[in-house]
């Protein structure tokens, strides 16, 4: 609560508490609304926080700051003589250090006064984190004798930086934030609404979307609905709304702003998903031709969300491979054929050679039984599937044990090897007439040269011992003689 003579020479309108800028001691202010002649060498601050460092000018920091205003009847101007006229307002600055972009004075509308504090204060000079009320006390020693105390209290300030106090001829104070725009009267009528807006959002509250420092109280036209709402529903295409303000106590009088804006509709689209037998989506699987409508939100919560229409066309690739399974004898070739349109294929497995795609055999001679893989791609839709071949063997082994060889280097018969079929292992040695062991095999694949560690041997008798199994079972054992002939 303030206190007011009767011969009140200024009323305290104003303060932005929490200025924006760094430092804050340095753009803080104060507005005076002066009834009388004011002489402002006459003027001294009791700060909550801060000494107060007496007024300096600053005519360069007034010609920045009057660049920054938008009105052409926005002006600011420098007490001449250091006085400030009767009837008109005068804003204080904490520092002419002061920051002239971080308080915007672009909506003033009207001619007021300005004046600095001297340099030197940094920190805040209103206490912004104190829990209990702080008070500014403005003195006045001149024609008439004044002085006027405000209090406030700073946990109450509204947003962080732009927090300030309006107080009304009583000195009864309204917290509210400047949105960084210095705390001068004038008319802002400025505005914002997207460029686009879809005709199923729902009513607009048009006075949500002034902007931080514009003027309330205004009225708007075009196509709204009472009073201050836009309803977008049943509309398309281009609209203009405009917000006006009428003040006669302004230098303009009045001041308006209109924007354009586009209402759109829904968007609608569609495409089709090809896939082979199935796909997983939304949390279910999907195994026939399916259309499933999809909405997909907009991040921009004015625009339209667009429906997307997808077609899910599910594939099949019906074929089947003939035989599924079949007994054969070991050697045997056996004659498949994959049944269906048009396909093309490959198949493998770990025993024999892989025939890829375009696979032309259509017949195996397997040597090993299992289980044959066959992948099948539909030529049409490129659907694949994978078909099996089970194959199983009867073995019939055999072995068969030369008894002499040449190693003379002539081409023929110059190694010993053994020949035999269906045989699941085999092992031989061979030794000296005198049991020197001179060769050992482990493989129907293994062959002997004649040699002991790289030399030849002599032509004589030598001697072989086999141990071999059958896949059919049968077991062999022989222990033969053998002739090395050179």
């Amino acid at each position: 609560m303030q206190s007011i003579s009767a011969q009140q020479c200024f009323t305290i309108e104003t303060i932005l508490a929490d200025a924006c800028g760094d430092p804050e001691g340095e753009n803080e202010m104060v507005t005076l609304r002066v009834n009388e002649n004011l002489d402002i060498n006459n003027l001294s601050f009791v700060w909550p926080n801060n000494n107060f460092l007496g007024w300096c000018t600053a005519p360069g920091k007034i010609i920045q700051l009057n660049q920054t205003i938008i009105s052409s009847c926005g002006l600011l101007l420098e007490p001449p003589n250091g006085i400030v006229p009767a009837g008109k307002k005068l804003i204080v600055v904490s520092s002419t250090n002061m920051l002239v972009n971080a308080n915007s004075f672009e909506g003033l509308t009207d001619t007021i006064y300005i004046i600095f504090q001297c340099i030197g204060n940094t920190a805040g000079h209103f206490s912004n984190s104190a829990n209990s009320p702080r008070s500014l006390q403005v003195n006045y020693n001149g024609t008439c004798v004044s002085a006027q105390t405000v209090s406030y209290t700073p946990t109450s300030l509204i947003g962080g930086d732009g927090g300030a106090i309006f107080y009304d001829t009583l000195g009864v104070g309204t917290y509210y934030n400047t949105g960084c725009n210095a705390p001068v009267p004038g008319l802002n009528p400025f505005w914002n609404f997207p460029l686009f807006i879809c005709n199923d959002y729902g009513l607009v509250d048009l006075n949500t979307l002034l902007s931080g420092n514009a003027s309330t109280g205004g009225t708007w036209s075009g196509d709204i609905e009472n009073q201050n709402f836009f309803n977008p529903s049943g509309k398309l295409g281009a609209y203009t709304i405009t917000y006006t303000l009428i003040d006669t106590s302004s230098c303009l009088g009045a001041a308006d702003s209109s924007l354009n804006f586009i209402v759109e509709d829904l968007k609608v689209g569609g495409d089709t998903v090809i896939v082979c037998d199935s796909i997983r989506q939304f949390g279910f699987w999907i195994f026939a031709d399916t259309l499933i409508e999809i909405n997909v939100a907009n991040p921009n919560p004015f625009r339209c969300d667009s429906i997307v229409q997808r077609f899910y066309k599910i594939n099949q690739a019906n074929y089947r491979i003939s035989p599924e399974a079949v007994l054969i004898n070991s050697g045997e070739e056996i004659p498949f054929s994959i049944i269906g349109n048009n396909p093309s294929y490959e198949f493998w497995n770990e025993q024999e050679d892989t025939c890829f795609m375009p696979c032309l055999v259509n017949t195996i001679r397997p040597s090993q039984e299992g289980v044959y893989t066959f992948r099948v791609v539909d030529n049409d839709n490129l659907c694949e599937k994978f078909l099996t071949l089970d194959i199983q063997l009867i073995f019939f082994s055999e072995l068969n044990i030369p008894t002499a060889f040449t190693p003379n280097g002539d081409g023929f018969n110059d190694r010993y090897k053994i020949y035999g079929k269906d045989l699941q292992t085999l092992e031989f040695n061979i030794f000296s007439e005198w049991g020197e062991r001179v060769f050992v095999g482990r493989s129907i694949n293994d062959s002997w040269d004649g040699t002991l560690k790289g030399k030849p041997l002599s032509s004589g008798i030598y001697l072989l011992q086999i141990n071999a199994a059958g896949k059919d079972g049968e077991r062999y054992e022989e222990l033969k003689k053998i002739k090395l002939i050179r």
